[in-house]
């Protein structure tokens, strides 16, 4: 997790995690009393992740209920998309699998991730552009490792550092491959309020 001061939406959000956490029955409530005063005390965000480590179901399970998506359950395929002058648009609810396979070649492909079922085990994004574009667009939650290459063109990840903290033990998304005279970009966008 990316060290640094946490939010006060950081902080409402482990505090909302505590609360549902006493409210299935994993605290009691003078546990739940504590953690959530250790809660608003956070100072970084390390410390909110000790504050929410040991609750990794009832995060997962806060993250399903937010996004009303049920998660993936790692049976699903290796996918793929290709945009050949065109543009090429994934989003809404849909399972890349362990594996998605992408290409633009004179055009352009935007993979959102936002309400994606990623794979638990994690995803892997192989992103080529051949003089086209590829734009993924990650939620807050999810860390990316960014592994791709440019060659007279720029593969670049442009999501920064989550602003939220992942729930412990999630798997990053993957994105490696090759951006020749065209461009690859990762960017980190909130759900749209309609989504919400």
């Amino acid at each position: 997790m990316e060290a640094g001061r946490a939010t006060d939406a950081e902080r409402e959000q482990a505090a909302e995690i505590v609360r549902r956490a006493v409210a299935d029955g994993h605290l009691t409530p003078v546990e739940g009393e504590a953690r959530v005063a250790r809660v608003h005390a956070a100072v970084h965000r390390g410390d909110l992740l000790a504050c929410v480590r040991d609750l990794g179901p009832v995060v997962e399970n806060a993250a399903r209920s937010a996004s009303g998506v049920p998660p993936a359950t790692g049976a699903e395929p290796v996918t793929s998309s290709f945009s050949l002058l065109r543009a090429n648009v994934r989003r809404g609810a849909w399972a890349p699998g362990p594996e998605h396979s992408t290409a633009a070649v004179l055009g352009g492909v935007e993979l959102d991730l936002r309400e994606a079922r990623l794979d638990p085990r994690g995803t892997t994004i192989r992103a080529v552009a051949l003089m086209g574009g590829i734009v993924i667009i990650v939620g807050p939650q999810v860390e990316v490792r960014c592994e791709g290459r440019g060659l007279m063109g720029g593969f670049a990840d442009l999501s920064g550092p989550p602003p939220v903290p992942p729930p412990p033990g999630t798997p990053p998304l993957t994105v490696t491959g090759l951006a020749a005279w065209g461009g690859v970009e990762i960017r980190r966008r909130d759900r749209d309020p309609a989504q919400a």
